[in-house]
């Protein structure tokens, strides 16, 4: 009797051992999992967000209107940041020209207002295509525009097609480049069937010659660079003395002088110094035709 219980008592105290090792097991197994674990969310934690980000979710932040093509002036960078725009990036497709047709109009003072973009000529119904990879932020009519599209772009650049026909995409959809935007047309404020085709940065225009080549339909660049509202392709650009921004008449030698500004044409500046068109175009042998590039100093006298 007093053997049979001493073998019971020690198969008890076997049994209890085993099922206490094994839950001391499970339990260091446990404790070895949930550290790992935790080490791989503090690792995860540690990923700066912005590297998850595309360059437009960077620049803009959670700023989007389907509305407005402006945004807040709170909302520019500080006019001492200068910020490097790369056209294409690993994941997106080339640049593709949006329609290819000859430019009308170019950027740059027209008939006494700031034309905004180049107007490329089409014919109505033409297939109008998306020039970079982006998401759709405005399809609707928009005033002078007319039938109008505007795509933000993955690189943070937006494009504008105005006077369509017909707009084939809606707020919101997400587009490759040479994707239908619409059908080219005439409407809003247009003379004739026509692209009108822009690009801003930050909400502002900017000329597209200075990064597209209208005759061969590629890339000039493959970065731009913005500073203080002004776009460049060649980063010293920005260290050049800027160009007077009131137009203000420069003395030399006795010699009144103006130097072109936006809006500026002949009938306001002879108004402004009291002369004649006809003088303005003897004095810098020029015609009342021709085109007065921004920066261009006139004799006035």
């Amino acid at each position: 009797m007093k053997f049979f219980t001493l073998t019971l008592t020690t198969c008890l105290f076997f049994s209890v051992y085993s099922i206490a090792q094994q839950i001391l097991s499970d339990t260091i197994k446990a404790k070895i999992e949930i550290s790992e674990m935790d080490s791989l969310l503090s690792t995860v934690e540690e990923i700066p967000e912005d590297s998850l980000k595309s360059p437009d979710e960077i620049l803009y932040q959670n700023i989007w209107s389907s509305t407005q093509i402006k945004y807040p002036a709170n909302t520019l960078p500080n006019k001492n940041d200068t910020i490097t725009i790369t056209l294409l990036g690993n994941c997106d497709r080339n640049y593709v020209h949006p329609v290819k047709g000859f430019v009308i109009s170019k950027y740059g003072p027209r008939h006494g207002r700031m034309h905004t973009g180049t107007d490329i000529k089409l014919n109505s119904g033409d297939t109008v295509r998306c020039a970079f990879d982006g998401r759709v932020r405005i399809a609707k009519r928009f005033s002078g525009y007319g039938n109008l599209v505007l795509v933000r772009h993955s690189n943070g650049l937006e494009t504008i097609y105005g006077h369509l026909k017909a707009i084939n995409v809606k707020v919101n959809d997400t587009i490759k480049a040479g994707d239908l935007i619409g059908l080219g047309g005439r409407t809003g404020r247009a003379t004739c069937n026509h692209l009108h085709f822009e690009t801003r940065l930050f909400g502002q225009p900017f000329d597209s010659n200075k990064y597209i080549d209208f005759e061969t339909y590629n890339l000039r660049t493959d970065q731009i660079y913005y500073a203080n509202k002004r776009v460049e392709t060649d980063r010293s650009n920005f260290i050049k003395k800027p160009l007077p921004s009131d137009g203000a008449e420069l003395a030399a030698g006795g010699t009144t002088k103006h130097v072109i500004r936006k809006g500026d044409n002949l009938s306001t500046i002879a108004r402004r110094y009291h002369t004649s068109v006809r003088k303005i175009c003897t004095s810098n042998s020029i015609t009342a035709q021709t085109t007065l590039k921004i920066g261009r100093v006139l004799r006035i006298n």
